[in-house]
């Protein structure tokens, strides 16, 4: 045998930078995670190439020629391989670390490859340039042990003409584990025994097996959320709100109480996810943003964990995924997720918003929603293919969670949101999403819903309904407002600001804030403002800023009666004049109870008092006060699942409620 042969036989382990190829086995690993990816065939057969021959140009015809010898494929079949590739290398191709474009030419592998070959270890085990060695002695042997496997690869054309292995998508079947009126939510099932657990009408925790017949009941004064099993024993974590807080829970399968954690400030969270016996990872949004933390159950500790993320970056979730690892699911600016591990190496991109994930340990895949407008649930695998799971049957699909069989279980939820007046009735015939109301003196209400699909703008006026935006992407709005002059509506698509008239969108623009925006309004009929919580500017209705004031809040609100600035700062409201001049007890208006600041939203003017909307234990509440002499708030309405609300012409709530809700747990079983 000759040693150009004898090197083709072993088995080659290329190195590149973090991660480590096995080409034999169609294997990427990264060292530093020891997350292995199977790579699809082709795919593994191009990085071969690109491994075997570094800094060499390959080009186009040379690439398909040994990836499909004798065949005629299509002209984007090389291109789909490379955009593959890159998505689990994480490679860029305007930026590229690993293959470089070189225009009209090909590709070149730019990484620097190392290459060692276990079967002959005493001969060879890693060959690179040494500390002690020029870097350019060491990339001439590497390139001189390379060349005969170049010759190798693109001789061996049987090896590189096999088909990729196609996916074997499971079929699911679907089964109703609850079925009884009311909601169901908020599923957990346990990975390897038959324990199931939901959470049922908000306060009621239900443990049962796989098949719905219930082991124990636990009622709380208030909301609970988010169950989670341990993966292996019989521990079941959950949250319950308290006030400003969320409290972490652990009972049995009984439901005896093992555990109960310190309330941590909280306005949302995400289902816990155990790492070990003693410790949990605790995803919890507050005031300001959402953040990953540590939990110890010996000493009840919270510890922050540094995730590495980019400005405009949003932590959705943690969970479990491959060889037990966390992993961390972050939406990004242009509204995009990936999934990283705590190194900030991404394990995963969507073009769109994952909100919904978990992992299913029998087939290695993540399981989401889609980017359909009825967010279906597909599957992706480790190396980037998908496979669709499951069409909504009704509603949406609103948690997730997968055992060892590769049962999903979930949670189907429906309800629409109608905005009705002080009769209960509604303003306008729906049964979508339709919230975000704001009424003129006119009597017009403009309003958000997702009638389509997608955020939209709509003008309630004269008994007819006009949609006045037209939008496909997955941009949310946030808030709507009049002019004072009522001749247009401000909203905003995430961090856009909207102008509309009657008719559509008049002008758009982004206004030039360093955090999110937080709120916006009107200063006059021609003049615009918006906030972040550490600024305020002023803009014209054109876009043109004209002001910056440097003012820490919670929220603003500009009275335009009056024509000063209602500023909501550390559980007080203040009333000023000039944003420049700083604030103090005597310009403090009211100071306010937690229960009437936590969570605090949605502010609103009408003929002398301020309206407010706060949460306290996940319950929803809208406040009332006087800007003349009492000062002292009053609580107007308490309800759960209360989304938004505006005052009417002759001064009634309009409520935008979440009604006709109904959620049952669902299990499809693969088959």
């Amino acid at each position: 045998m000759d040693s150009n042969r004898e090197t083709n036989t072993r088995t080659l382990h290329y190195y590149f930078l973090s991660w480590q190829f096995d080409a034999s086995q169609d294997e990427l690993r990264a060292p530093d995670s020891q997350v292995v990816i199977k790579l699809e065939p082709q795919v593994a057969r191009l990085l071969e190439l690109f491994v075997a021959s570094p800094d060499t140009v390959l080009s186009r015809d040379a690439l398909s020629e040994a990836l499909w010898p004798d065949t005629i494929v299509e002209s984007n079949s090389l291109y789909q391989l490379l955009t593959k590739l890159r998505r689990i290398l994480n490679d860029s191709a305007r930026e590229p670390r690993f293959i470089k474009t070189v225009p009209k030419r090909g590709y070149v592998f730019i990484a620097p490859v190392a290459l060692s070959q276990p079967q002959a270890r005493a001969h060879t085990e890693v060959h690179s340039a040494s500390a002690t060695e020029p870097a350019a002695t060491g990339k001439k042997h590497a390139r001189l042990l390379v060349l005969p496997i170049v010759a190798a690869c693109f001789s061996a054309i049987a090896y590189f003409s096999s088909a990729p292995e196609p996916i074997v998508a499971p079929h699911y079947e679907v089964e109703d584990i609850t079925y009884e009126l009311g909601l169901e939510f908020d599923v957990a099932a346990h990975t390897s025994r038959p324990l199931l657990a939901y959470v049922d009408d908000f306060n009621t925790l239900v443990i049962s097996d796989k098949q719905g017949n219930q082991n124990a009941r636990l009622s709380f004064d208030n909301r609970v959320a988010k169950p989670t099993w341990h993966p292996v024993n019989d521990w079941l974590a959950f949250w319950q709100y308290q006030g400003d807080g969320c409290r972490l829970q652990i009972v049995n399968a009984q439901g005896q109480q093992l555990h109960q954690s310190q309330d941590l400030p909280c306005y949302h969270i995400q289902a816990p996810t155990w790492r070990s016996d003693t410790q949990l990872i605790a995803t919890v949004r507050d005031k300001t943003g959402t953040h990953a933390y540590q939990y110890t159950i010996d000493n009840k500790g919270y510890i922050p964990i540094p995730l590495k993320l980019n400005k405009g970056d949003k932590l959705i979730t943690a969970l479990r995924g491959w060889n037990e690892q966390t992993y961390y699911l972050v939406k990004d600016a242009n509204l995009h997720s990936r999934l990283i591990t705590l190194d900030a190496k991404v394990q995963m991109r969507w073009p769109y918003p994952v909100w919904l994930i978990a992992y299913d340990p029998k087939h290695h895949s993540m399981i989401t929603n889609d980017s359909s407008k009825h967010h279906n649930l597909i599957a992706t695998t480790r190396d980037g293919q998908q496979y669709p799971v499951i069409a909504t049957p009704q509603g949406l699909f609103s948690s997730l969670s997968v055992d060892n069989q590769g049962d999903i279980f979930s949670a189907a939820e429906s309800w629409q949101v109608n905005i009705r007046d002080k009769d209960n009735l509604p303003i306008f015939s729906s049964s979508s999403h339709d919230y975000l109301p704001v009424t003129n003196s006119l009597g017009e209400t403009a309003f958000m819903s997702r009638r389509t699909g997608a955020c939209e703008i709509y003008l309630h006026s004269n008994d007819r309904v006009i949609q006045l935006t037209h939008h496909t992407g997955d941009e949310y709005v946030n808030f709507v407002t009049w002019s004072p002059d009522n001749a247009y509506i401000l909203a905003n698509r995430e961090s856009r600001l909207l102008l509309l008239d009657r008719s559509g969108v008049v002008q758009t623009f982004t206004p030039q804030l360093s955090h999110s925006l937080s709120h916006f309004g009107w200063l006059d009929s021609d003049t615009l403002w918006a906030s972040d919580g550490h600024e305020v500017l002023i803009y014209s209705k054109s876009g043109q800023l004209q002001r910056r004031y440097h003012v820490s809040s919670d929220l603003l609100l500009y009275d335009h009666r009056a024509q000063n600035w209602l500023v909501f700062k550390q559980s007080a409201i203040y009333r000023t004049k000039n944003l420049a001049e700083p604030l103090s007890d005597k310009s403090r208006l009211a100071s306010l109870a937690p229960k009437a600041y936590h969570q605090v939203t949605n502010p609103r003017l009408r003929d002398g008092f301020l309206y407010w909307q706060s949460a306290w234990s996940k319950t929803d509440h809208i406040w009332r006060m006087s800007l003349d002499g009492n000062t002292q708030p009053e609580l107007l309405k308490t309800q759960n699942l209360l989304w938004h609300y505006d005052i009417a012409a002759d001064g009634n709530l309009l409520i935008a409620k979440m009604e006709s809700v109904e959620g049952d747990i669902k299990r499809l079983s693969a088959k």
